[in-house]
């Protein structure tokens, strides 16, 4: 068998060129990602974005009334979020929504307390939290509801459920109950609220769960720090350990989660990041002046996960080239 040397030397050139693309696009990817989240920094609970690296910040809601917990739709274009100022006086919440500048906020539910939105992944429909009817003068306990993305359509899908969030696919929903009568556990549902399954077992109480984008694995908090466990209930694992850590979101590629925590640093609350591989740990945004809270991460444009797990890159384009090589 021959060597050819010009061919080798093509074939490399072709290899240095796809990884010098690939790191490049790895960067441009990740610069492209933004996160809202919510902060007190001008004095007031509002709405912020800020893009992946921690840069670039803005402010998107100015208003009197404590804006909170906000999502992306899947295509960037909207942010739904939780406020009181429709009744600020009273501390009841609603879920409003507003353009991605911070434009034209509509309110879309009248509830007394409705919380956690999260969008189908089409961006035509909206799962949240609600506590429907007082009960002994206090909130009944919590019921997951979907709506269309205009507040129309509303649907009680599963009573006694907190803080939903929906699967990549849109098929399933991840929640938290107590119906067992003990701790608070993650369960999934169908979309449609069927075929109930208990995701986590162990005997801390459970909260804010959070799908990865590959559809592979979920992110909650446990007895105060972050977790994740695959989406057939197997394999749970600890990923931070200071017992302060809350509101986790997944990076676009599934590598890495953002969260609250509040003590990481001595009287500050930020955003940080944990890598779910080697657990390494770096803060986002944090102030010791003001705190910033909920986390919700997204990429814009075209996803860098498929539903698959398949990454969307040059990758396929480029080997494709380097074969014509041979």
């Amino acid at each position: 068998m021959s060597f050819n040397v010009g061919r080798f030397f093509v074939a490399s050139l072709v290899m240095s060129l796809l990884i010098q693309m690939q790191l490049a696009e790895n960067g441009y990817a990740f610069r492209r990602t933004k996160i809202a989240f919510a902060s007190a920094r001008d004095g007031n609970l509002d709405i912020y974005v800020m893009d992946g690296d921690g840069g670039n910040q803005r402010r998107v809601t100015v208003n009197p009334a404590r804006d909170e917990s906000p999502a992306w739709s899947p295509d960037g274009k909207k942010i739904a979020f939780v406020s009181n100022r429709n009744n600020v006086n009273k501390g009841h919440r609603q879920i409003w929504v507003i353009d991605g500048d911070g434009k034209n906020p509509i309110r879309l539910t009248d509830g007394l307390v409705d919380t956690y939105p999260d969008w189908s992944p089409e961006g035509t429909k909206i799962v949240y939290d609600a506590h429907l009817v007082p009960e002994d003068h206090h909130l009944a306990p919590g019921g997951i509801v979907v709506m269309d993305a205009d507040g129309k359509d509303k649907r009680l899908i599963r009573r006694r459920g907190l803080h939903p969030s929906g699967s990549p696919d849109g098929k399933k929903i991840a929640f938290v109950s107590n119906r067992n009568k003990d701790h608070m556990q993650i369960w999934v549902i169908d979309a449609d609220g069927r075929h109930r399954t208990q995701l986590t077992q162990e005997f801390v109480h459970k909260r804010l769960p959070s799908w990865s984008h590959d559809g592979k694995h979920v992110a909650y908090v446990g007895d105060n720090v972050i977790w994740v466990v695959d989406s057939d209930g197997k394999n749970p694992r600890q990923l931070t350990k200071l017992a302060s850590d809350s509101n986790p979101t997944w990076s676009p590629d599934s590598e890495s989660i953002a969260f609250t925590s509040f003590g990481r640093d001595p009287g500050i609350v930020g955003i940080y990041t944990v890598d779910v591989t080697n657990f390494a740990i770096d803060a986002l945004e944090r102030g010791p002046d003001f705190h910033h809270y909920q986390p919700d991460w997204l990429y814009p444009g075209e996803l860098s996960v498929s539903p698959a797990g398949s990454r969307i890159t040059m990758w396929g384009r480029l080997k494709r080239f380097a074969s014509s090589l041979r």
